[in-house]
């Protein structure tokens, strides 16, 4: 496909940036990679508080294996579940002390309305991926159009080992069937994005290294359109095109670096897509957001009615039809990994036309809302969000302390949560 080609692509899709297309070894960075640094070591010691909460927060499904994407279909809700990795093992030469396992565990489920504990598969076998206490990777983010549901697959087939299922499955764009949960590859967006990196010199560790990006990608969430999906890619820090003949073009390169590398991201790390206001919306790790349209990309920063910024580590976001954005921030401020409040998530509501925003609901709050991940609005006009991301089915937990994250509201494993939503424009 010719640059030209590429161009009137994009310019048919509204709100997309229409100018300025992107010209475009395996190596496993886990604070990018796998988001969740070392929280399953850390996090354990902390106690929910028991406040009032913002909004009514209600506890839908749990049993849930590392929750991340979530979508209705007409009004049956899907929920794409990472898994747990498998069984074929690998160690990284000079790399950190515990494997990389693959398998087959990833899936995506029907929240069961009559027993709301015991998801219902319909997509299973899917490429899953595991790193010790760093998490998983594999089904992320749900999109619906057109009577189809589409998902995205983390990581990338240049950094699957040589495993067969991670170089059929890894980082694909899937086309479900959402009546017999057959499904065929739309894109193999991470091998596409891992090569577009190719192009850069590496950072290096520990240095302030502006201009760099790592080789890598991490696809994670998704958003169709009429004319093909956006991809977020929080390995390749891109915000990647996928037209309808499957090719895959670079639409936006986010080369944000911070000055200090030993921060937690020390780039972008972008998380999600959505659409309102004409204008495409991406979600960063760092805590950014971006409107990207016709005029190129801005930096918008939603501030509390004290002027307080509300995004600090974003994994999730969709948007009503009233102007407002929901925002998921999986962590909250304060040191990574250290300070008690930085493992608090919130869920902020942000209204792109009056530039109003507040934290719809917290974790600190509802304790069932801890670790979350991304949100959807349901037909019924309120908001579900997963939650529990990194936590296995059977609420399983290796940091210990008096809190198990992993059992918050006495429920095992991954939830979904309702936060219901006032029904009036604001």
């Amino acid at each position: 496909m010719t640059a030209a080609a590429v161009r009137n692509t994009i310019r048919a899709v509204p709100g997309i940036l229409a100018a300025g297309i992107a010209k475009g070894g395996i190596r496993m960075r886990l604070k990018k990679r796998f988001l969740f640094g070392l929280l399953v070591i850390a996090a354990g010691a902390l106690l929910p508080s028991q406040a009032a909460a913002a909004a009514p927060v209600s506890l839908v499904s749990w049993g849930l294996d590392s929750p991340r994407g979530i979508a209705f279909y007409h009004d049956r809700l899907a929920v794409a579940e990472a898994g747990h990795g498998g069984t074929d093992c690998h160690f990284i030469p000079n790399g950190p002390p515990f494997p990389f396992c693959i398998g087959n565990s990833s899936q995506i489920s029907w929240v069961s309305k009559s027993n709301p504990g015991v998801p219902d598969p319909f997509v299973t076998g899917l490429f899953s991926v595991s790193a010790g206490p760093e998490g998983v990777l594999g089904a992320s983010g749900l999109s619906v159009r057109d009577g189809r549901l589409y998902a995205i697959l983390g990581s990338t087939p240049q950094e699957g080992f040589g495993n067969p299922l991670a170089e059929k499955q890894s980082g694909h764009l899937l086309s479900i069937n959402p009546n017999n949960g057959k499904f065929k590859s739309v894109a193999s967006v991470g091998e596409s994005d891992f090569n577009y990196t190719l192009q850069f010199t590496q950072p290096t560790p520990g240095v302030y290294s502006p201009g760099t990006q790592e080789h890598d990608a991490n696809p994670n969430g998704v958003l169709a359109t009429d004319h093909g999906w956006l991809v977020a890619d929080s390995g390749a820090n891109t915000l990647s095109f996928v037209n309808r003949e499957g090719d895959v073009s670079v639409l936006q390169y986010f080369a944000w670096r911070d000055p200090n590398p030993d921060n937690f991201p020390s780039d972008d790390v972008p998380t999600c897509v959505t659409r309102s206001d004409e204008a495409i919306w991406v979600g960063t790790l760092a805590g950014h957001l971006y409107r990207v349209d016709d005029g190129g990309v801005t930096q918008v920063v939603p501030k509390d009615s004290a002027g307080n910024g509300l995004l600090t580590h974003v994994t999730g976001c969709t948007a009503d039809s009233r102007g407002n954005l929901y925002l998921v921030n999986m962590f909250g401020p304060g040191i990574p990994f250290a300070s008690q409040s930085f493992f608090f998530g919130n869920v902020v509501k942000y209204n792109s036309e009056s530039g109003k925003g507040s934290v719809l609901a917290s974790s600190v709050d509802n304790p069932i809302l801890i670790l979350p991940y991304m949100p959807t609005i349901g037909p019924d006009g309120n908001l579900y969000v997963t939650a529990g991301a990194i936590c296995p089915a059977d609420g399983s937990f290796q940091g210990g302390g008096p809190f198990n994250p992993c059992l918050a509201g006495g429920k095992p494993g991954g939830k979904v949560v309702k936060i219901t939503l006032p029904h009036q424009d604001d």
